[in-house]
């Protein structure tokens, strides 16, 4: 058996203890939340009003949550914080593998005294229940498991806003012969109905001008924004992005989609050569497994020579928010699949290799439970000859395929960026935040795609990507968009620190991060690098 990693063991000790001190109202970012308390003077109240959506004790996101509530204050708004206060059936903070039970007790505990030690005002989404009778549904018990998706309450689309929150918790997309779908999907819908007359209540009590929300797709979140669009209330969401303690914002958009099109056009410019250093450092670094979780033991997979072309299809997880909903050429992540080793099989001598994402098995405490491997061996028991598949518990590097590609074949996945950026020309068939922007092959349809894909084995040199464009618009993606967050840092993964007990830090002019996020939440300007 192997030695557990020292690491892993030493971050597990860390959580562990944070857990005794969260239990006490002594978590280091706690502490550190009470003594900006001290400093704080009156809060405005004839200022804009900002509610923030703050349900689950992600202890960072309680942290840039708190820590930019401190800043808008300071320039004058409002801030209202609406927790969640436990008591549901179901929610996303956990998954099929934790739960149910729901961590209520500690969820709720942390996240309310968290905000009691900032000092902002504050409510619950449990004040606005009716009360226990408020629990039950009968009626949804009535309706069949594929109608769940349009059951509505109130006229808001619960069944559709707890699509992705149900898939996410389950840990799979493909619910129709899951045992567990109905009986979950049943107990979201009534969650969800409680969430929604809580944060009814909030909007009314409040009346924010403004609502920041994480992600943007969540439960919570999701349900939030469909109240507050109701009421013609603007919605900021906010999500982390691909370097480390760094966000995206975003108005009219689930910040999760990292969708920078309506500012691209005017940011396209060519790199300066510390920006250009920089991207290629960054690059290596992913290369290396040093710029992100490393699921590899970094190696080289070795790619046989092929008289014919080589194309590698790149999957995601069947579940991600990154998925699910943002299908283009396609009506799913599957049928796109089917649609490609069927074309190779009738391409002979072409060669396609389907690398399954590390994901699937190795995202501790997320095991996908529809994998695409799995599907793929039932669908086709006898795969063509020219179609290999490299499996998710197969850890070496994804690099020499990539290098090896003539074609390379992505839904939403980011390695479709990556292989741009490297001359190899990029076939798209999801709604991914690089579609359209011309370094891509952008499908809109099956047929289109076939198309496409025909051009590229027949000369790939005529679809080469614009490499310039491409490494323009990465460099803007991982650096400029995005918005250092400013006085938190996660020291490891699920532990915040907010790294100053000064108020003067996060004052109009003191935080240039902090004043691109403020002016855009207060009033309307864009997040984009300015």
């Amino acid at each position: 058996m192997p030695l557990p990693d020292p690491a892993r063991l030493q971050e597990y000790a860390r959580k562990g203890a944070e857990v005794l001190l969260r239990a006490i109202d002594q978590a280091p970012e706690q502490r550190v939340a009470r003594r900006l308390r001290a400093q704080h003077g009156p809060t405005p109240s004839d200022g804009p009003r900002v509610l923030f959506v703050n349900p689950r004790d992600w202890a960072e996101h309680v942290s840039y949550q708190a820590v930019v509530a401190h800043a808008l204050e300071l320039r004058g708004a409002s801030v209202h914080m609406l927790t969640c206060g436990g008591g549901l059936e179901i929610c996303d903070r956990a998954n099929t593998y934790e739960a149910p039970p729901m961590p209520c007790r500690s969820c709720a505990h942390f996240v309310d005294r968290s905000v009691e030690a900032h000092g902002f005002a504050w409510s619950s989404i449990r004040d606005g229940w009716e009360g226990p009778a408020d629990q039950g549904w009968p009626e949804i018990d009535e309706v069949p498991r594929g109608e769940l998706v349009t059951v509505q309450d109130d006229d808001v689309p619960l069944g559709r806003l707890v699509d992705i929150p149900l898939k996410w918790f389950l840990c799979a997309a493909d619910l129709d012969d899951d045992p567990l779908a109905g009986l979950t999907a049943r107990a979201f819908l009534r969650s969800a109905r409680r969430i929604a007359r809580g944060i009814e209540r909030a909007l009314d009590e409040v009346q924010p001008d403004v609502v920041v929300l994480l992600n943007g797709l969540f439960l919570f979140e999701g349900i939030a924004w469909a109240l507050a669009d109701r009421r013609g209330i603007d919605v900021v969401t906010y999500e982390r992005a691909f370097l480390k303690e760094t966000l995206v914002f975003s108005r009219g958009a689930p910040a999760g989609f990292y969708d920078f099109s309506a500012d691209w056009p005017r940011s396209v410019r060519p790199l300066t050569r510390p920006e250009d250093a920089e991207l290629t450092d960054y690059l290596a670094r992913r290369r290396a497994g040093g710029a992100f979780d490393q699921f590899w033991r970094f190696q080289d997979h070795e790619v046989a020579h092929h008289e014919g072309r080589t194309a590698v299809l790149f999957t995601n997880l069947t579940w991600d928010t990154a998925v699910i909903g943002r299908d283009a050429a396609f009506p799913g992540i599957r049928a796109w699949v089917d649609t490609v080793i069927e074309a190779f099989a009738a391409r002979p001598e072409h060669r396609l290799v389907i690398r399954i994402h590390p994901s699937e098995l190795h995202l501790p405490g997320k095991r996908t439970r529809d994998g695409l491997e799995a599907y793929i061996r039932e669908r086709f028991p006898e795969l063509p000859h020219n179609v290999a598949i490299i499996s998710a518990d197969d850890l070496t590097s994804s690099y020499p395929l990539m290098d090896a590609a003539d074609v390379g074949l992505v839904y939403t996945s980011t390695t479709g960026l990556e292989l741009a950026l490297g001359g190899t020309p990029v076939i798209v068939a999801g709604a991914t935040h690089y579609r359209d922007k011309g370094f891509t092959l952008d499908a809109d349809d099956p047929a289109g795609f076939l198309a496409l894909l025909d051009r590229v084995l027949d000369d790939p040199a005529s679809a080469e990507p614009d490499t310039d464009l491409a490494r323009q618009y990465a460099h803007y993606f991982f650096f400029r968009a995005p918005i250092a967050a400013p006085a938190v840092v996660e020291p490891v993964p699920g532990l915040a620190r907010i790294t100053t007990d000064d108020l003067d830090d996060l004052r109009p002019g003191a935080n240039a991060d902090l004043d691109r996020i403020c002016n855009g939440i207060l009033h309307g300007r864009s997040f984009a690098d300015p």
